[in-house]
């Protein structure tokens, strides 16, 4: 190769280049480039140093430079019109930003701002058109991040940010529970941690992580100070920072040491959520920009279900999250692990969905397959659910292990056996189910007034609106009104009004509602399609049944038969979002009959394990990439 044009830049940068060079070769822009080249680069940047909380650049202005992460963390916001920043993205050492100006000619159109103290390397305009030109493997690299970032802006997935530092505020010695299995769930999904703690004692960690105190004996000044030094000194080397404080005993100082994390936690144990809102309304009084980055925390006993919601408008990070804690036994209940995975896929930037169709008593198979899939420790971020797949999906998103929610139904939902003796019984009981109203009060005697919002797992429901003739996703309110609009089958129900709309069973336009978890952020979803093979026999008649010995079947029959002809079609045109699809056979199960549920949850169990290896294949796929 040919010797490099010398740098033409003047002033000193005031680093050693051996130290540039080192930091510039972790950055994906000097990614395969050889040392000369690489030195090259060094001499075209500066160091820039900006305090935490500083503005680098500013939306809309001009943009005359470049910048690579040397260290520190950086924060991307874009403005909107009604003031508010949007959160776009946290950067660590070795990423970039501020290409797009220099490319385009444009205005920023964000603005960038430091969390912690940080270092960057500041490439001006006719530096960085001289390493276009001079260094081929650097426009090279350079395009290939942009091609990235634009995959996944005009791609069906949203990126989400990965935060590296995460402050957990406690409140009673009970929210202290979460840092040790957080901790030890991180290191196993493959990440570097630091717990930074403000507890007398520290645990034994067995070597898996690091864990330090925060040194009480300080003035408060002098302890922010350490905080934040410190902080620095662990990002330049761990993945993860965990910062544990408490809401007692630091008030003056709390805002100042959790700043420079990207998300504050604020652990809420139910029982005192009184003093816990409190604490935090002062905490945000005292540093409202905090709001952003604050997300409430719930950490339940084993059996509490449903934590309390009330209206309110702080301007917080997004929906609460929800752990149960295990209380004094030596192995990880169900519980725990579920809200364990689905913290840490949060702080990976990583979202699993599931959708699950509708088919009337063939949605127990739902079960099964939920069952063998947890039996492999496999959860999910979220849950999508039409009709039957609806009322599955609220039991596992409430709470219920998949057993224990199919017990429930089964004994709830299988009539007398002097009813399904009756020639269509199971028909008849299905139907007086809605008309007697059944299925609110079946469900009110498990869930209560819950709302939506109070559930572990985000949970949408799929409806149909007669008015506008469009479906309806609901995502809030009460869950058992949002379930009821889901499985309201036509004819055999009366259409439910509400604001303004004629509600009826969701199956009619979207039988397997997969793109309403891919429009929320889903990065992988899985679909459970329960009526994939439509049974070849109705009301005693096949393909191959003569004319003069075909039976008519009654007005009920024919309607369920409907609806099932239709579900099967609906979920036929709505595949196209689902990166796996387990498909149990149900076809030889009544579209009404309950009473065999656990047959069904068997076929849904037999299905998932026969899809098993390539789900885990697409998870370590999808977590692979983040």
């Amino acid at each position: 190769m040919s010797a490099l044009p010398p740098s033409k830049r003047t002033e000193s940068t005031g680093a050693d280049k051996h130290e540039l060079a080192a930091v510039l070769r972790r950055s994906g822009l000097c990614q395969g480039l050889n040392p000369a080249e690489v030195r090259y680069v060094a001499d075209a940047v500066r160091e820039a140093h900006y305090t935490a909380g500083q503005v680098i650049c500013r939306q809309d202005e001009t943009g005359a430079s470049m910048f690579i992460v040397a260290r520190g963390r950086i924060k991307l916001a874009v403005e909107e019109e009604d003031g508010q920043y949007q959160l776009l993205d946290y950067l660590g050492r070795g990423e970039h930003f501020g290409e797009m100006a220099l490319l385009t000619e444009s205005p920023r159109h964000s603005t960038a701002s430091a969390v912690t103290d940080s270092e960057l390397l500041e490439l001006d305009r006719p530096h960085f058109e001289q390493l276009l030109s001079n260094v081929p493997g650097f426009a090279a690299n350079l395009s290939r991040r942009l091609g990235f970032r634009l995959r996944w802006e005009t791609g069906r997935r949203r990126r989400r940010q990965r935060p590296a530092a995460i402050a957990l505020v406690n409140s009673t010695h009970w929210t202290r529970g979460l840092a040790r299995p957080l901790a030890v769930a991180l290191v196993a999904s493959g990440d570097s941690v630091e717990v930074i703690t403000d507890r007398p004692q520290v645990w034994p960690t067995g070597g898996e992580y690091l864990i330090e105190r925060i040194p009480a004996e300080l003035e408060a000044e002098a302890r922010v100070a350490a905080v934040r030094k410190r902080l620095n000194q662990v990002m330049e080397h761990h993945d993860r920072v965990i910062v544990e404080v408490s809401q007692t005993g630091l008030e003056r100082e709390l805002p100042a040491l959790v700043s420079p994390c990207e998300e504050i936690w604020w652990l809420v144990e139910w029982s005192y959520w009184d003093r816990i809102r409190d604490n935090l309304k002062r905490f945000l009084a005292a540093e409202p920009k905090l709001a952003e980055r604050t997300r409430i925390v719930w950490v339940l006993h084993h059996r509490e279900r449903f934590p309390p919601v009330e209206s309110r408008d702080w301007g917080l990070a997004g929906r609460d999250l929800q752990i149960v804690l295990d209380e004094g036994t030596a192995e990880a209940s169900r519980d725990q692990r579920e809200g364990i995975t689905r913290i840490v896929r949060h702080l990976q930037g990583i979202q699993v969905g599931v959708a699950l169709g509708g088919g009337a008593a063939r949605g127990m198979a739902h079960l099964g397959v939920l069952r063998a899939l947890e039996s492999e420790g496999i959860f999910f971020d979220s849950i999508a659910g039409t009709s039957s797949g609806a009322l599955m999906g609220l039991a596992y998103a409430g709470g219920w292990e998949p057993g224990e929610a199919l017990d429930e139904f089964a004994q709830a939902l299988t009539p007398h056996r002097f009813i399904r003796a009756l020639p269509g019984g199971s028909l008849w009981y299905m139907w007086t189910m809605f008309r007697l109203r059944a299925w609110d009060r079946m469900l009110r005697a498990y869930l209560g007034e819950a709302t939506l919002e109070q559930l572990r797992i985000p949970f949408y429901t799929v409806t149909a609106d007669l008015v506008t003739g469009k479906q309806v996703v609901r995502d809030s309110g009460d869950a058992i009104h949002a379930v009821l609009e889901s499985i309201n089958i036509p004819i055999v129900a009366r259409p439910i009004l509400r604001d303004g709309m004629v509600l009826v069973d969701g199956g009619i336009l979207n039988n397997l509602p997969a793109e309403v978890l891919i429009a929320r952020g889903a990065d992988l979803v899985v679909g459970v399609d329960v009526v994939n093979r439509l049974s070849q026999q109705f009301a005693g008649n096949t393909p191959t049944t003569p004319t003069e010995r075909m039976k008519r079947p009654g007005l009920i029959e024919t309607v369920l038969r409907i609806n099932e002809v239709q579900d099967y079609g609906a979920t036929e045109s709505r595949t196209g979002g689902v990166d796996l699809m387990i498909t149990p056979d149900t076809s030889a199960f009544e579209y009404a009959d309950f009473s065999r549920a656990h047959q069904l949850a068997d076929a849904g169990q037999r299905a998932a394990e026969e899809a098993m290896p390539q789900l885990k294949q697409l998870l370590a796929d999808v977590e692979g990439r983040r």
